[in-house]
């Protein structure tokens, strides 16, 4: 849904941790389905969603290790309390920050962008229609 209708971000919360990935178009992988999606590993003119998990606020319930290894769709993981900064510079460039404020880590970290990306749109819209869905198409959809 989000790929047919050119969903530039999904952000979310809920995990005890953070993870921004590159854009992740729909591709079913039944042998290790963890690993499903297909990407380009872009933050310029990605020619899928971009997600981020954003859920390191923290909580009684402590941190929540990844109990898996990256996937090829991860730019970057953390397992620290923080807070995300998104700052909209204009219809096609965004920068996205990740800040750290976890007590438990040393405090020469505390206030340090953990993450930092710029995402570059040129070409909103469904991104069948993206002028890079060919790259996407190579690696094959599914369930589209």
């Amino acid at each position: 849904l989000f790929y047919q209708h050119g969903v530039d971000f999904y952000i979310a919360g809920h995990e005890h941790d953070y993870e921004r990935m590159y854009d992740v178009a729909p591709r079913y992988d039944a042998a290790t389905p963890w690993l499903s999606g297909a990407t380009t590993r872009s933050t310029v003119d990605p020619p899928a969603t971009t997600y981020i998990v954003t859920g390191s606020a923290g909580n009684i319930e402590d941190h929540e290790s990844f109990s898996r290894p990256a996937p090829s769709r991860s730019a970057k993981r953390l397992n620290t309390y923080g807070w995300s900064k998104m700052t909209v510079y204009n219809a096609s460039h965004i920068l996205w920050q990740q800040i750290q404020t976890d007590t438990g880590a040393p405090s020469s970290t505390w206030g340090q962008v953990m993450d930092e990306a710029w995402i570059v749109q040129q070409h909103h819209g469904p991104f069948p229609n993206h002028p890079r869905r060919f790259e996407i198409d190579k690696m094959g959809l599914a369930g589209l």
